[in-house]
């Protein structure tokens, strides 16, 4: 064989070994490295196995968190730094624990801001309470009581609620409070005329006492 074909040929070999050197050597990188989610898992199956309180508490921050954020969340948190821990279920357990009653409290203090936040609306949004202002809602709390009587639904909701800044359930409260006055809805379903008497009777009640009168008083006036 000429020096040259040997030449040839050893080339072609050096080069289809590196190739092939290559090939292998990516494919050996991604085998031997484990992904933050497989850590997750083989560390839960590790801590979970026969252990209920690890798992309740992991349920209890599971629903706290939803299926959409666990993972990332505890990820990203420092679970996985339990793996390396001596005791990694009691470890497990504290984070699950810690999290669970750091959101809860939390969410708990955010309801207590937003409330607050509501009620200082409220406060900031009353109006004065001078003779003229206690005339116009004692003769509106009469006509919503008529209304109630009548059972206009539509007036209800469309103008009184929001007159007087009910909720759904203050207006269904007091529906229920009038409507359990069967006399009454006697004495207007067989007069209906009467209804103007029994307005002319609230309001002058309600002049003498508009706090006791004046439907939600509280939240109108300051």
């Amino acid at each position: 064989m000429k020096i040259s074909n040997i030449l040839t040929c050893a080339i072609v070999s050096i080069l289809v070994a590196g190739c092939a050197n290559n090939n292998l050597s990516p494919t050996n990188t991604v085998k031997g490295k484990t992904s933050a989610t497989e850590q997750l898992l083989l560390l839960r199956h590790q801590t979970e196995s026969n252990n209920d309180y690890v798992v309740t508490a992991k349920n209890q921050l599971h629903q706290m968190l939803g299926n959409k954020y666990f993972n990332n969340y505890v990820i990203k948190h420092g679970l996985l730094n339990c793996a390396s821990d001596t005791n990694q279920s009691s470890c497990v357990l504290s984070f699950y624990l810690n999290h669970y009653y750091k959101l809860k409290y939390d969410a708990q203090l955010k309801k207590v801001i937003e409330e607050s936040q509501a009620q200082q609306n409220i406060e900031l949004s009353k109006i004065k309470a001078s003779p003229t202002n206690i005339n116009n809602y004692c003769q509106r709390s009469a006509d919503f009581t008529l209304a109630i009587y009548a059972k206009d639904k539509s007036k209800i909701a469309n103008y009184y609620q929001p007159l007087f800044k009910m909720t759904e359930q203050d207006v269904s409260t007091l529906q229920n409070k009038i409507l359990k006055d069967n006399y009454s809805q006697f004495l207007i379903s067989e007069n209906p005329t009467i209804l103007q008497e029994i307005k002319a009777d609230y309001v002058e009640k309600c002049l003498s006492d508009p706090e006791s009168n004046i439907i939600n008083y509280f939240n109108i006036f300051r």
